[in-house]
């Protein structure tokens, strides 16, 4: 062993320069191994998210990720440019013709051609007349339309969706985890180095979730309906308002009971207000350009509410059952709490569903972005999306009108009106904004705050 050492030392001495050049090597090619490996080790956030999802119906704070809508939605509820120059509307509100901005391309690098975006919309016929150019041709007039294309774009692909989850937001696909035909984990990387890898994590229910977080298998979790009892110290909460919903009391006018106008309005006028929310006045956002801040104010009102009550002919003494889902019953035990307060008799019911059957229902409820609101009011849709079945020849002309007009001075005129009347007939009780609610881990804060813009751009 000596021998060796002895023979080493001898060797530096004799041949010194060549020795130093030689750790001086070695030395570089240990210092660049050292940084390539930190540079290398991208922080990746961990994100647990509520729901069962195939590759089709990926939520918006997925698909925001991989890519952007041809069409954005601005605060006030107008469709602005996103990935295209510009659109011309022909053939009387029928045709919509879009010109792509130029020199788009995919995540993967290929320059994106018009005849490659993937879009489905019923009763549209899609074509692209050339590589910039996509053209919408509608069976009627529909003002809305360009809203309809405010949706994350993908790429077509030879496969089951028609799809593949390929677009041109800054994140791409590394790999995903797939249980049958459902999503359960997808892993998403970025050039950009100055931001975090993500990946997404989808759970059965909300309980599972939580018990991941806590175990640390995951560091944040969105859109949380219960946070409550995530209130550890190395978790911190953000909460931002979602006006693209809102919390309702929806009221079945054709119960034998609330049938009658005047009840439904005593119902309105006494619910309570929730502190620490957004109050809603109408059924459209404060922020739209079509909201009408003219109209009454209904909520914690007893003295109309009394009035109102006084003009009820018969039932005042009958039982009026609140059906809620299980993440309102805090909001309806209050709203119970004051109807019984006026004087009427009222009871809880927790579903775990959406039932078919009810008198009064509390649910959340998702808007549209633009204030057309055809699906969820027009006496056409009773037996669908319209569930308080309420039928109004002024409510169904104004909405008619409004979604044929591509004047926005006269749709802002029709849906002010139909907001007015629709509060005036009281098929439901606008209640609040609620809240979307991100629970994370503390030390990913500054990490997670760069990524969410992206996730969650169109709340707020």
């Amino acid at each position: 062993m000596s021998f060796w050492i002895n023979f080493i030392l001898t060797f530096f001495k004799r041949k010194k320069w060549l020795s130093l050049g030689v750790l001086l090597a070695v030395s570089i090619l240990a210092l660049s191994g050292y940084f390539y490996l930190k540079m290398d080790k991208q922080v990746k956030v961990k994100e647990g998210i509520v729901g069962t999802h195939e590759e089709r119906d990926l939520p918006e704070t997925v698909l925001n990720l991989i890519s952007k809508p041809l069409i954005k939605i601005d605060k006030s509820g107008n469709p602005v440019p996103e990935l295209i120059q510009s659109w011309e509307i022909s053939n009387e509100g029928k045709v919509y013709r879009l010109k792509l901005k130029p020199d788009l391309s995919w995540s993967d690098g290929r320059k994106v051609k018009a005849s490659e975006i993937y879009i489905s919309i019923a009763d549209v016929e899609i074509t692209a007349p050339d590589d910039q150019t996509l053209e919408f041709k509608l069976a009627e007039a529909f003002s809305p339309f360009p809203t309809l294309l405010n949706k994350p774009i993908l790429r077509k692909a030879p496969v089951e969706f028609g799809f593949e989850l390929v677009g041109v937001g800054p994140y791409k696909v590394l790999n995903k985890k797939k249980d049958g035909p459902f999503v359960k984990k997808i892993d998403f990387d970025i050039a950009d180095k100055s931001f975090p890898r993500v990946s997404v994590t989808f759970f059965p229910n909300e309980k599972i979730a939580k018990t991941a977080l806590k175990l640390g298998e995951v560091q944040s979790l969105l859109g949380v309906i219960e946070p409550d009892d995530l209130n550890f110290n190395n978790l911190a909460k953000k909460e931002l308002t979602n006006f693209n919903q809102l919390v309702t009391i929806f009221l079945n006018t054709e119960d034998p009971l609330l049938s009658d106008e005047n009840l439904r309005l005593s119902l309105a006028y006494s619910a309570p207000e929730f502190a620490n929310a957004e109050i809603a006045r109408t059924s459209l956002s404060p922020h739209s350009w079509a909201f009408n801040p003219n109209v009454k104010d209904y909520l914690n009102n007893k003295t109309k509410a009394l009035e109102s009550l006084k003009k009820v002919e018969k039932g005042k003494d009958e039982t009026i059952t609140l059906t809620v889902t299980s993440s309102l019953k805090d909001t309806g035990e209050k709203v119970v709490e004051a109807w019984n307060n006026l004087g009427l008799k009222t009871v809880l019911r927790v579903e775990s569903g959406t039932p078919q059957n009810f008198q009064a229902l509390l649910i959340t409820q998702n808007i549209p972005a633009d204030p057309d609101q055809y699906s969820l009011w027009h006496s056409t849709q009773k037996d669908k999306t319209n569930i308080s079945k309420i039928a109004s020849p002024r409510i169904d002309k104004d909405l008619e009108d409004g979604r044929k007009n591509a004047d926005p001075e006269v749709r802002k005129q029709k849906y002010q009106d139909f907001q007015k009347i629709l509060l005036d007939q009281a098929p439901a009780i606008f209640l609040y904004f609620p809240k979307y609610e991100v629970v994370y881990m503390k030390k990913i804060g500054v990490d997670l705050d760069k990524v969410l813009p992206i996730q969650l751009v169109n709340l707020n």
